[in-house]
C-alpha cells in the first residue's frame, strides 16, 4: 500500500482529515469511464489513450483518485495524462503516481522521458523535468498523437533524462 505524506506545513493543516490509503495498479477495462471523466475535468486530451499504458491511483474504498500514463517509443517515453482529483491536490498523490510511472519508464529502458503541459510546468519541474525546445525533438515521439494533434502547439515540452 502506498500512503503519500504531505509536507510538514500541509500535515499540520490537515491533521483532522485522514489520508486515504492507496494502491497503484494498471488500469482495467471497467476503469475507462472514471479515467475519461477525470481527464476531462482537467481538459486533458483523450485522443490517443488507446496507445497509452495507464495506471490508476485507487483509494482503499475502490475509488479512482488519480491516473498517469506512459507511451514508449524506443528509448524515448512520453509521460501523459497525469491527474488527481481536485480535493486531493497538494497532498503528494500526483507526485506519487508520476514517480511510479517514471519508475516504469526506467524499467522499459526509456532514456529520455518527455511530456507536454499547458498548466503544470512548476509541478513537473519539481520532479526534475526541464523545459525543452519542441522544434528540436526528433524520433518517433515527435510522431505521437500528443505531439501531432492532441496537445496545442502552445504546450510546454519538458524532458527528464533517465540515462
Amino acid at each position: 500500500m502506498i500512503k503519500p505524506t504531505a509536507p510538514a506545513n500541509k500535515r499540520a493543516q490537515s491533521m483532522n482529515k485522514p489520508k486515504p490509503t492507496c494502491i497503484i495498479r494498471p488500469t482495467q477495462l471497467e476503469d475507462q469511464k472514471s479515467i475519461r471523466a477525470l481527464l476531462s475535468n482537467f481538459k486533458l486530451p483523450l485522443e490517443g489513450l488507446e496507445e497509452t499504458k495507464l495506471w490508476v491511483l485507487q483509494s482503499s474504498h475502490g475509488d479512482i483518485i488519480g491516473v498517469a500514463g506512459l507511451e514508449v517509443y524506443g528509448n524515448q517515453g512520453l509521460l501523459r495524462s497525469v491527474a488527481v482529483i481536485k480535493s486531493l491536490h497538494n497532498q503528494n498523490y500526483g507526485t506519487t503516481i508520476a514517480n511510479y510511472v517514471i519508475g516504469e519508464a526506467k524499467k522499459s529502458q526509456v532514456q529520455d522521458l518527455f511530456l507536454l503541459t499547458t498548466t503544470a510546468p512548476a509541478f513537473f519541474n519539481k520532479l526534475g523535468f526541464k523545459e525543452e525546445n519542441r522544434e528540436k525533438i526528433g524520433g518517433n515521439i515527435a510522431n505521437s498523437v500528443e505531439f501531432i494533434s492532441a496537445c496545442p502547439k502552445t504546450a510546454i515540452l519538458m524532458r527528464l533524462s533517465l540515462a
